[in-house]
């Protein structure tokens, strides 16, 4: 070590002893990092919940208003105070294909009655559904026989096994030929679908 003093030498070797000494402390922080990064991660076991959900086949219908009032001539046609609003829902098998809304009278002689033997048949109750031409309640439906209007029928498929839909229905009695006498007939309308 020609040309270098004692001093120059110690000067060196503590430069060298710094910067290797910043090396080691960078490299001794680095290996405690990870190593407390390593030891601050533990995993648990896997537990399982199995899911289960169920949507039950349904079929709904509600009507409003829950009553309608008629003025009766004595001979002639007389309307109802107000329109049904008649509201499906549904929710079926896909193996079903159609549903049928109806509305039907209690009795094909006494649709309507005074309670003293004067009855207003089925055949003089007409309505209209969702606007079309009156027809009698003289139908036949699985809840009732020569008492029956149809309301809908409607195909199912798989775009549309889950929906709902709103009609309406617009009541007349005519009591062309009945000669009734003056009293207040009540009855009851009924009103019921069915998905095959």
């Amino acid at each position: 070590m020609k040309g270098l003093t004692m001093n120059s030498v110690r000067r060196k070797v503590s430069k060298w002893l710094q910067s290797s000494s910043r090396a080691a402390l960078v490299f001794t922080l680095a290996t405690i990092c990870c190593a407390a990064a390593t030891e601050a991660q533990v995993n648990s076991n896997s537990a399982t919940v199995n899911l289960s959900a169920t949507l039950p086949e349904s079929l709904t219908i509600s009507a409003s208003p829950s009553s309608v009032n008629f003025t009766l001539a004595s001979s002639g046609t007389a309307a109802g105070s107000s329109q049904i609003s008649i509201t499906t829902a549904w929710a079926l098998l896909a193996t079903r294909s159609s549903l049928t809304l109806y509305a039907f009278a209690s009795s094909a002689t006494a649709a309507l009655t005074d309670g003293s033997g004067d009855n207003i048949p089925a055949a003089n109750l007409t309505g209209s559904p969702n606007g079309g031409s009156f027809s009698a309640f003289t139908g036949n439906s699985p809840f009732g026989t020569g008492t029956s209007l149809t309301i809908f029928t409607q195909a199912i498929t798989t775009g549309n096994l889950n929906s709902t839909r709103t009609d309406t229905l617009n009541l007349n009695i005519n009591t062309t030929g009945l000669s009734l006498p003056v009293g207040t007939y009540t009855g009851v309308l009924t009103i019921r679908a069915q998905a095959l």
